[in-house]
């Protein structure tokens, strides 16, 4: 891991070098030099955040629809220090067949009540020595009424006063909430069934 952040490291130093001598030495026009300069400043933020992504550091991406929960930590809100509370998910991926994908991963949920009863209830059967499986269904989370409130945005333009209601409708729809997760006992793969 540390050689892969070392060769990222280097690979983009490499690249602001040649950018370096793109700007000083050539008799490009300044617009070749301008694009270049804010290409490179653009894959600053990308780069630190694919690092970040290497580093073992748990994602706050969106957690797989499907999983084996390994182990949690629940870390509650400190409202005298400011600091927010968060769930911490040790997961497998499972896939159609509920066969294991690829390695475990670290996940950080923003912290909820509802969230912390399910995820300590799992961590009970999970001591008790059960297979935990949990799933997750965006549907449970949003109204009856969500399609039809989303399209009234999408035709005002605003949400919550805000303008260009296109682009931010689908923010509510991304957002992890607790009635999202189910957990349950882990059922068993999908094996083919045997020839006669």
């Amino acid at each position: 891991m540390t050689f892969t952040i070392l060769s990222l490291t280097a690979a983009y130093a490499l690249v602001a070098a040649l950018l370096a001598y793109l700007l000083l030495a050539s008799r490009l026009h300044w617009v070749f030099k301008a694009l270049a300069t804010a290409a490179t400043v653009a894959l600053i933020p990308l780069t630190f955040n694919g690092v970040g992504e290497l580093r073992g550091l748990p994602t706050d991406g969106p957690i797989p629809f499907s999983f084996r929960m390994l182990w949690a930590q629940v870390i509650e809100p400190n409202p005298l220090q400011s600091e927010k509370g968060h769930v911490f998910l040790w997961l497998q991926t499972l896939d159609a067949a509920n066969f294991p994908l690829g390695q475990p991963r670290a996940y950080q949920l923003p912290y909820s009540d509802d969230l912390k009863i399910k995820v300590n209830e799992a961590m009970g059967k999970i001591a008790q020595g059960e297979q935990i499986q949990g799933t997750v269904d965006a549907r449970m989370a949003l109204p009856e009424e969500t399609a039809e409130a989303l399209a009234q945005e999408i035709e005002t333009g605003m949400v919550d006063g805000r303008p260009g209601g296109a682009g931010t409708v689908g923010e509510r729809v991304f957002q992890f909430e607790a009635g999202m997760l189910t957990f349950g006992v882990e059922a068993a793969p999908v094996t083919p069934e045997k020839p006669e």
